[in-house]
């Protein structure tokens, strides 16, 4: 089929749609505001003339030729408030729009402008889907009927992601523990660094792995000096997908701090690996983890709670490889990419065949 996709090019999510459906022969073209080129897939950039978000009023002509050009036999956009605006906007049919997570979760609820921008995208789309069950209701309250979405998570890739046998009762200290959200305030990286203070303060041997980067990377480093944490804590920036089995590989326990989620790809790799998964009691994470069965909870934003759970995990070792072991079969049956792509594939065909 020929497949327009309407997406940021250089987003990890982006990449692994674009790169599987040229994989299954698929004829895709991608257009987006940001260069990045996905062997075997078309580029189109879309103009904003140097006025940044203000130019993208400029983007909407420009799709809607190139729609006009390819005749494309889907369109699917992904997140709504942005490329799912833009691609209803130039009145591309058929229409897929794929809420990621912020765009109906958060933006809609604090902002008119953004409910416009997602209430328009989702009422002109032939078929809404989002990343995680939990974000239908939201995706509903936008105007859109439960019969039309579907979930689809992301999914992981449980060959890239092999499963590492690992036990607990004998780990060498000290415990390794793993961060790969970015420094964004809603990914709350300074939780897990005060965290580690007070882990540090109890004497319990560990290194922190932050990986990632952001708009807070400066302030969180001074925060690490700060505290004392510099001798074991290690910035490893921003790393390709394909370097994060091995690092994942690598560690004991995985921390997700962030405060909202749409599916938590980060915490199902961390699962498909082995790593022991601590995370905050959001819809995207209690979707997937039982408090003291298959991982460890905390209230978002609680620094002093997190300590306590890492150290309590830690105190269980015995339940810590019980959880991991559990986690593994979760992913391969609940969040196993070709699954998802299999899912998304199907509701194309459908699309099509109403077309």
């Amino acid at each position: 089929m020929r497949i327009l996709m309407v997406s940021d090019a250089p987003s990890m999510h982006t990449r692994r749609w674009v790169e599987e459906w040229v994989a299954r022969g698929h004829e895709v073209h991608l257009a987006s505001f940001r260069v990045f080129e996905t062997q075997g897939s078309v580029l189109h950039v879309l103009p904003v003339l140097g006025l940044g978000k203000a130019g993208y009023v400029f983007a909407i002509p420009a799709l809607r030729r190139l729609g006009v050009r390819l005749r494309p036999q889907i369109v699917h956009a992904q997140y709504v408030t942005s490329y799912g605006f833009l691609a209803a906007a130039a009145g591309l049919h058929p229409l897929m729009v794929t809420a990621w997570g912020t765009d109906v979760l958060i933006s809609p609820w604090r902002s008119r402008f953004y409910r416009y921008l997602a209430e328009f995208s989702l009422a002109r789309a032939d078929a809404v889907t989002t990343v995680a069950e939990h974000m239908n209701l939201s995706v509903e309250k936008l105007g859109v009927q439960a019969a039309r979405i579907q979930a689809v998570p992301f999914g992981v890739d449980v060959e890239c992601f092999a499963y590492r046998s690992r036990d607990f009762v004998r780990v060498q200290r000290p415990w390794r523990i793993i961060c790969t959200r970015n420094f964004e305030p809603v990914y709350d990286v300074e939780a897990l660094i005060e965290a580690a203070t007070l882990l540090k303060r109890d004497d319990v041997a560990f290194t922190l792995n932050l990986v990632g980067d952001g708009s807070q990377c400066a302030r969180l480093r001074r925060l690490v000096e700060q505290r004392g944490l510099a001798g074991q804590t290690r910035f490893t920036g921003r790393v390709g997908h394909d370097s994060l089995p091995a690092m994942l590989a690598e560690a004991d326990i995985f921390v997700t701090p962030a405060h909202s989620d749409g599916n938590n790809i980060s915490l199902n790799e961390a699962m498909a690996v082995g790593c022991f998964p601590v995370a905050t009691a959001i819809p995207a994470n209690t979707q997937w983890l039982e408090s003291g069965v298959s991982g460890s909870l905390y209230p978002a934003g609680d620094a002093v709670s997190l300590a306590r759970v890492l150290k309590l995990a830690i105190a269980d070792p015995v339940m810590m490889n019980k959880a991991v072991a559990m986690n593994r079969y979760v992913v391969e049956e609940r969040a196993n990419w070709k699954q998802s792509v299999g899912q998304m594939e199907a509701l194309y065909n459908e699309l099509i065949a109403d077309a």
